[in-house]
């Protein structure tokens, strides 16, 4: 692709988008602007970002154009998702097309005391973080920490996400 232009380009996506053979080299030279341009290595995804590094999903001023995807600039997301991309698209839909409609939240998992302690039992194949050896003193807290828990909402949600097990208190 570094070798075309971006007439080339535009003229293959007609062509792909089903448009009439004799219409495209008109529309690719006069109805379209395409700039091409390689994009970033996967490496990326994992780069210091600051805002205005990458393009506004609808830049100022524009009316039937905006970036969609993992290289466009959103609020509240991270990079890297599948998510991130249907953001920006439902963005650039509901911006261009005026509809009156918010873009859902970002889902805050890394927020939410349930799934940072569902989570943790799941990358110890189910084991829970009190079944395993703790160093020095910290052992000897399990079992005063399980007393002042025991009958409070805190050892529901403990039980609930396998924390605590049969047993354990």
């Amino acid at each position: 692709m570094r070798e075309c232009t971006g007439k080339e380009i535009t003229e293959e996506w007609l062509y792909h988008l089903g448009v009439p053979e004799g219409e495209i080299p008109e529309l690719a030279e006069h109805s379209a602007v395409c700039v091409p341009t390689m994009m970033p290595y996967i490496t990326a995804f994992f780069m210091p970002r600051t805002k205005g590094d990458r393009p506004d999903v609808i830049p100022d001023g524009c009316v039937n154009f905006a970036f969609l995807g993992q290289f466009a600039e959103t609020p509240r997301d991270t990079v890297f998702t599948t998510e991130y991309s249907v953001r920006t698209a439902m963005e650039a839909v509901y911006g261009l097309l005026g509809v009156d409609r918010g873009v859902p939240e970002v889902w805050g998992s890394v927020y939410d005391i349930r799934e940072l302690l569902s989570g943790s039992v799941k990358l110890m194949d189910g084991k829970s973080p009190l079944e395993i050896e703790l160093p020095g003193p910290l052992n000897a807290l399990k079992k005063p920490i399980l007393r002042v828990v025991k009958g409070t909402v805190v050892e529901k949600v403990l039980r609930d996400y396998d924390v605590i097990k049969e047993g354990m208190i």
